[in-house]
């Protein structure tokens, strides 16, 4: 007999009925549709007013993607990148751009894209506090401007979309549960698992670890005696991987697919404790220190207030325990986790958003009759710090996007099908200051878009990646690592000047180094653009 739970509406009944009816009057906004709209709307803005979107490693995607979208009929393009499909559990944002790059354009297309997957996140997150409580709870409002992680910031755009999609999937993976449809369920996520792999792998293992923790809880029986404790356990779990096992299609399609030649990326950076300890105030991280430590610790602040006043057995009433053993394990992964696994850097970092998103839309607290937390003032708190943090993204990225679209004047200096040789100035010594990120590392792909040129600033990871670079003549400067300088006054085997001199100067046409306006003698090599960021020399034969 399948483990079903009561209809949602009547499963929360008892619990709206606990509250005063004035505090539902004055919210009951709250549950209105309207709200659900305006916040997506609300969430498309930071990243669509900006004249470029400026997340970090997106650059470097408009360039793959460019290659990619191109099928080989530029021979520029095609003399230096080749790109082959194949099976691999990082596809989400590439098979997007195919379809829709030839009817939108290029930059267009990945703008939309980039713009949507807050606008999935924030539905993401009202759709799983509808299929947990049956309403939206004013924890959940505190949970949406988390739809501009850190992550997402970095352009990790896969990862970023996967983990919206991941979290729609969650929630309907609950609502189908809670309303008995198992077989159905089990037949329709067999497809919806292998998509959610093929977009990101580390989203699958997501819907996995917080769907097979929400099936376990709705079948542990905490009352069994200690005599038969292991057993209950035992079939819990037995009884919960059966559940959930339509979830396993994925390793089905690797066994038959099998990854290509080339394997996977290393695994490396195992523990380091400083970072470790400060990831979980960067879920946040945008421009101003103070004021995105500020958000996060106000976060985790209510996550603890939350947990504290849910409790195992008001958890176990309302159906969260599972979401809550999810994270759980997500912290312990976070702790034991290297910062690159199989190739894909800051995995473990990835994690601090989406537990905190999940737990702050798990939590289901007894919310006092009077104060600050009281029900009604938390709604209309959450709503002012949604809407502050949204204001804040809008301005940092707006003046992020002004920043790299003055500097990419540079390259209507640039030929069609030359070759760029980007050098990005970075500081001294790596660490979490300055706060603010240096965005423009990959700006070189532009050149890649809309130049059709080589540039040095693509990184390849076998297993993760499907573009190959083809430029035999750049060395060690073909790919994305030799980009980077540190000042001269610094103690690094990577200076400014170090990488100028090692430059082969036979496989480029032109240097632009970035992050800086001050001129500089570049031996063989002339300034030809100036723009207030950036200098871009042209080599002289």
């Amino acid at each position: 007999m399948p483990v079903t739970d009561e209809p949602i509406a009547r499963l929360h009944a008892a619990e709206i009925a606990a509250f005063p009816s004035n505090e539902l009057i004055t919210t009951q906004w709250l549950q209105a549709k309207w709200l659900w709209l305006v916040a997506m709307l609300l969430a498309a803005l930071p990243l669509a007013l900006p004249p470029v979107v400026p997340l970090t490693d997106l650059a470097g995607h408009l360039g793959h993607y460019a290659v990619q979208v191109d099928h080989g009929r530029s021979a520029d393009l095609s003399r230096w990148y080749s790109f082959h499909w194949n099976l691999i559990p990082n596809l989400g944002v590439d098979l997007v751009m195919e379809v829709l790059a030839p009817w939108l354009g290029l930059e267009p297309a990945l703008r939309a894209v980039a713009v949507a997957i807050p606008v999935l996140q924030v539905l993401g997150i009202f759709c799983l506090a509808r299929s947990l409580h049956g309403r939206i709870t004013p924890l959940v409002l505190f949970a949406l401007p988390l739809a501009y992680s850190y992550p997402l910031q970095f352009g990790f755009l896969n990862f970023a979309l996967g983990q919206a999609l991941a979290t729609l999937a969650l929630a309907l993976w609950i609502a189908m549960g809670r309303r008995g449809w198992i077989a159905a369920r089990w037949a329709l996520f067999i497809p919806v698992s292998a998509l959610l792999w093929t977009c990101h792998l580390v989203a699958w293992v997501l819907l996995c670890v917080f769907a097979g923790m929400d099936e376990f809880a709705r079948r542990w029986q905490p009352d069994a005696s200690r005599k038969g404790r292991g057993r209950v356990l035992c079939r819990a779990g037995w009884d919960a991987g059966l559940a959930a096992s339509c979830l396993a299609a994925p390793l089905i399609l690797r066994i038959v697919w099998p990854l290509p030649p080339s394997g996977h990326g290393p695994t490396e950076d195992f523990f380091n404790p400083a970072l470790k300890l400060t990831y979980p105030l960067m879920p946040l991280r945008d421009r101003w220190l103070v004021w995105d430590v500020a958000g996060a610790v106000l976060l985790l602040g209510l996550v603890w207030w939350g947990l504290r006043r849910t409790g195992v057995d008001r958890a176990r009433r309302v159906g969260t325990m599972g979401l809550w053993w999810g994270c759980a394990v997500l912290a312990l992964a976070y702790v034991l986790l290297p910062a690159t696994l199989i190739g894909a850097s800051l995995v473990d970092m990835r994690l601090v958003p989406i537990m905190l998103m999940v737990a702050l839309v798990a939590a289901s607290p007894r919310y006092p009759d009077s104060g600050w937390l009281r029900w009604a003032s938390l709604a209309w708190l959450g709503v002012g710090f949604a809407v502050a943090r949204l204001l804040g993204n809008v301005l940092s990225l707006w003046l992020a996007g002004q920043t790299m679209a003055s500097d990419l004047v540079a390259l209507d200096a640039v030929p069609r099908g030359s070759r760029v040789a980007s050098l990005v100035l970075e500081s001294c010594n790596v660490s979490i200051l300055p706060w603010q990120r240096e965005r423009r590392t990959h700006l070189g792909g532009y050149a890649i878009a809309r130049r059709h040129a080589f540039s040095n600033e693509q990184w390849m990871v076998p297993g993760g990646h499907l573009l190959q670079v083809k430029a035999p003549l750049a060395g060690a400067f073909a790919t994305d690592d030799s980009e980077f300088a540190k000042p001269d006054d610094c103690a690094k085997p990577n200076t400014i000047s170090r990488r100028l001199a090692q430059l082969p100067r036979a496989a480029f046409d032109y240097i632009w180094i970035i992050d800086t306006a001050a001129m500089r003698p570049v031996a063989g090599a002339v300034p030809v653009r100036r723009t207030p960021g950036s200098v871009l020399y042209r080599i002289v034969r």
